[in-house]
């Protein structure tokens, strides 16, 4: 594999790195040229190739890619391993994963396209739309027969609410309160199910939180999805494809790997204490159905399959201030709304440490020791992805990998100080 850098008067050399690994796949290599690199571009290669070369030495994962693009500059790429390990198959810029809610941000940016067509203000209600949220119960606790209290909703969820997780709705995956045992009965996200169908089964769970009162991760992207529809009389999938990935070139991205790229579909893995373990279809997670067939659910909060330099289209369309090689979709202003800080005089709940959320996107506020500079913008997938925009200096950054439970390496605050350096902070 190779370091990579892409520009107008780059040409490279290719300077293998000594192999370190427990992994049997091909080490990390760098690409450089003096005309085109400056120090500053040569330490973050020798960083990143060293990052990669500790993932695989570590055997933490079977492979794994970054794709780090400098305003002006150019694009330095580095892959690792494999995307199917147990049949020995490369992992390489073409390969296919599951970005699951690398998905919201994409489906944020569709649903304020319509905003910027005057189809909704962020403050309306969601049920002008969506009528089955016009009479939302609260949870309130258990009753002494172990049935649940609930209570009228103090004010109505709204659209920004949708945009920012403080509808008080909840996922039924990642908590175990009463609620989320509530949307795992009703396996409210079922594939099985169309847009129009989940969204009235959320409708139907209690929430959580009182509207707007709390920060908390929830399937509202979902519900935007259905929202697209509604607005644009388009399914979600067709209207993601006709106004973001065919303006942008995203030939790969969708909520199905199209006929003849099944190859190039990488295996999913979870890391665990006793190692990586590959997963296939078993409930409650499905890794390869739901993307290889056409399902009724189009999960605008965790469906679609990408590449890492199909979703570096849309970063850098983030990066361009809406607008990437002549083609716009947002204007600045929208932008600039949907990566300011939305959450003043909310509680922040489980968010990290010195980040705030916009719509769609976390928000790095300012603060002594941040990682990203302040007004940097991010978010990540459930098998490991992760993405983030620093408009301060330029730079866009995509972490590619198929593996469960990298939290546990600490594998995006890593790709972070890769990026930044060894003074910046991690979180």
């Amino acid at each position: 594999m190779s370091w990579i850098l892409r520009g107008a008067l780059a040409a490279f050399t290719a300077l293998a790195l000594a192999a370190c690994s427990t992994n049997s796949g091909p080490s990390p290599q760098r690409a450089v040229h003096a005309a085109a690199l400056d120090a500053q571009d040569l330490a973050r290669a020798k960083r990143i190739n060293a990052f990669l070369a500790d993932l695989q030495a570590e055997g933490v994962m079977p492979g794994a890619a970054v794709l780090v693009y400098s305003h002006g500059r150019g694009t330095l790429f580095g892959p690792f391993g494999y995307q199917d390990k147990e049949n020995r198959i490369a992992l390489d810029r073409h390969t296919i994963g599951r970005f699951y809610s690398m998905s919201k941000p994409i489906t944020g940016v569709a649903l304020m396209m319509l905003y910027e067509e005057g189809m909704f203000d962020l403050d309306d209600p969601v049920a002008t739309y969506l009528p089955e949220f016009a009479h939302m119960k609260v949870f309130a606790g258990m009753d002494g027969d172990g049935k649940p209290v609930l209570k009228d909703a103090r004010r109505p969820i709204t659209i920004r609410d949708l945009m920012r997780h403080t509808a008080g709705m909840t996922y039924g995956f990642f908590g175990d309160t009463p609620v989320d045992r509530m949307y795992r009965a009703h396996n409210i996200l079922s594939y099985e199910a169309g847009n129009a169908q989940m969204s009235k089964a959320v409708a139907k769970m209690p929430l959580l939180y009182q509207p707007g009162t709390r920060w908390h991760y929830s399937v509202a992207v979902d519900v935007q999805g259905r929202l697209i529809e509604v607005l644009s009389g388009q399914s979600l999938g067709d209207f993601l494809q006709a106004r973001i990935f065919k303006p942008l070139g995203m030939k790969d991205t969708g909520f199905t790997v199209r006929p003849g790229q099944q190859a190039r579909f990488a295996a999913l893995y979870q890391l665990k204490k006793d190692g990586l373990h590959r997963l296939g279809d078993d409930p409650p997670l499905l890794a390869d159905k739901p993307f290889l067939t056409d399902m009724p659910l189009q999960s605008g909060g965790g469906g679609l399959v990408s590449t890492i330099d199909d979703y570096m289209r849309f970063a850098r369309m983030l990066l361009g201030r809406g607008q990437l090689d002549g083609v716009r979709l947002l204007k600045p202003e929208t932008l600039a709304l949907m990566t300011t800080d939305q959450l003043a005089g909310i509680d922040h709940s489980e968010l990290p440490e010195g980040d705030s959320f916009g719509l769609d996107f976390a928000v790095r506020m300012p603060g002594p020791g941040a990682p990203f500079a302040p007004g940097s913008f991010y978010w990540g997938g459930l098998a490991g992805t992760f993405f983030f925009v620093d408009p301060h200096n330029g730079l866009a950054a995509v972490l590619f990998d198929q593996v469960i439970g990298t939290d546990a390496i600490r594998l995006r605050p890593r790709l972070v100080k890769a990026v930044y350096g060894p003074d910046s902070a991690t979180h």
